[in-house]
């Protein structure tokens, strides 16, 4: 996560067609995130960017693919003060990674 003036730009690596929508590690610098949703007509992005509205706190609109909206690596940008919002984004990150151990995904 980067701060920057008025939220945060994420590094995101979207693996679409997963079983359910979480945050699975970190994979070259960016969040790896499982997203249910296709990659067809933008259904993963607009999931990605709710997953990631509801961890950090936000509404929908402040977050949006900034870059790469047809692969696999994004940037994603959340609007908000940073102070409130990375923590927030942080700790939900923590949760959807401290639940591996315990499913058979």
């Amino acid at each position: 996560m980067t701060p920057r003036a008025g939220g945060l730009v994420v590094a995101v690596k979207a693996v679409p067609r997963s079983r359910r929508t979480r945050a699975v590690g970190v994979q070259d610098g960016a969040l790896r995130v499982q997203i249910a949703a296709a990659p067809h007509k933008g259904q993963s992005n607009a999931a990605l960017c709710g997953y990631l509205a509801d961890a950090a706190g936000v509404r929908p609109s402040a977050v949006r693919v900034r870059r790469g909206s047809g692969g696999a690596r994004k940037l994603i940008e959340v609007d908000g003060d940073p102070a409130d919002v990375a923590p927030r984004l942080a700790r939900r990150m923590g949760e959807d990674l401290g639940t591996l151990d315990r499913t058979d995904d």
